[in-house]
C-alpha cells in the first residue's frame, strides 16, 4: 500500500536538517514509497542515494517548490514533509491510513503532529478543528495531512502569499467540499522556526498577510481569533 504514497520534501541550503528528514524516511523508501526532494539551493546529490526522485533547480520560494513537487507526483496519494521535519509514525500506521482513504474514497485525511515548543514539544491536533474555523484564521495541521493526488492536482499554492500560502491553499481545497475524515494519528514531528511559528516577528508578518488576503475587517478579526484557535489546537 505504501507504493501508493508520495512524500514531498523541499529544501534550500539546510543539509543537516534535510538529512534528518531523509533518514527518517529510509524505511518508507525501502518499502516502496516514493520520496520526492525538491532542492532550490546548492546541490545535495552527494548526500543522498538514488532511492528518491531529486529535482534540483532554482525556485521562487517554499510554495513554488511545493508546486513543483506536487507536479511530479504519480501516485494516488501524497504528503508534504518539509526539510527538518521527521516522520514518526510506524509504517503500519501509514498503511492503515492509506487503506482508510481508499476504502472510504476520501480526498483528505487529517492527522496530528508534534511541534518543537520552547525546550519541549506540544501536540498540534486536528481533532477540534472544523472547516468553519478558516473564518477565524485557523487551518488544520498541514504536514500530517494526506491528500488524494487527483483532487489537489490542479490546485496550486499562491506564491504571492509567501507566509500564509499554506492557509490559503487548504482553505481553497475545503471550498471544493472534499470528502475528509480525521485519522487521529501523530504522523510528523515538526522542528521549530517555520514561517508562521517563529515568535512575535512572524506573528505580525502573518497578520499583515491576512490583512492583504482578507481585507481590513476580516484580517482584524483573524488577528484576534487566530492565536486563540491555535492554542485550542495545541493540546
Amino acid at each position: 500500500m505504501l507504493q501508493s504514497l508520495s512524500i514531498i520534501t523541499i529544501t534550500f541550503n539546510n543539509p543537516n536538517e534535510l538529512l534528518n528528514t531523509y533518514n527518517s524516511l529510509e524505511s518508507f523508501r525501502k518499502a516502496g514509497g516514493q520520496h520526492i526532494i525538491v532542492n532550490g539551493g546548492t546541490t545535495i546529490k552527494h548526500l543522498i542515494s538514488d532511492d528518491c526522485l531529486l529535482l534540483e533547480e532554482s525556485d521562487k520560494g517554499i510554495y513554488d517548490a511545493l508546486n513543483k513537487g506536487i507536479k511530479l507526483v504519480q501516485t494516488p496519494y501524497l504528503m508534504l514533509i518539509h526539510s527538518g521535519d521527521i516522520l514518526v509514525a510506524a509504517l503500519k500506521v501509514l498503511e492503515e491510513q492509506l487503506v482508510t482513504m481508499n476504502e472510504k474514497q476520501l480526498d483528505i485525511l487529517l492527522n496530528d503532529c508534534t511541534i518543537e515548543f520552547g525546550t519541549g514539544k506540544r501536540l498540534m491536533s486536528s481533532i477540534n478543528w472544523k472547516p468553519w474555523m478558516f473564518k477565524l484564521g485557523a487551518q488544520p495541521p498541514h504536514p500530517p495531512t494526506i491528500y488524494k493526488s487527483a483532487f489537489v492536482a490542479n490546485i496550486k499554492y499562491d506564491i504571492n502569499h509567501p507566509v500564509i500560502a499554506d492557509f490559503d491553499y487548504l482553505e481553497r481545497i475545503f471550498r471544493l467540499k472534499p470528502l475528509y475524515d480525521k485519522g487521529k494519528q501523530t504522523l510528523v514531528f515538526m522542528s521549530a522556526g517555520g514561517a508562521t511559528s517563529s515568535g512575535f516577528k512572524s506573528f505580525f508578518k502573518v497578520s499583515r498577510e491576512f490583512l492583504s488576503l482578507k481585507g481590513n475587517l476580516r484580517g482584524a478579526l483573524i488577528f484576534i481569533t487566530r492565536p486563540i484557535i491555535k492554542f485550542i489546537q495545541m493540546i
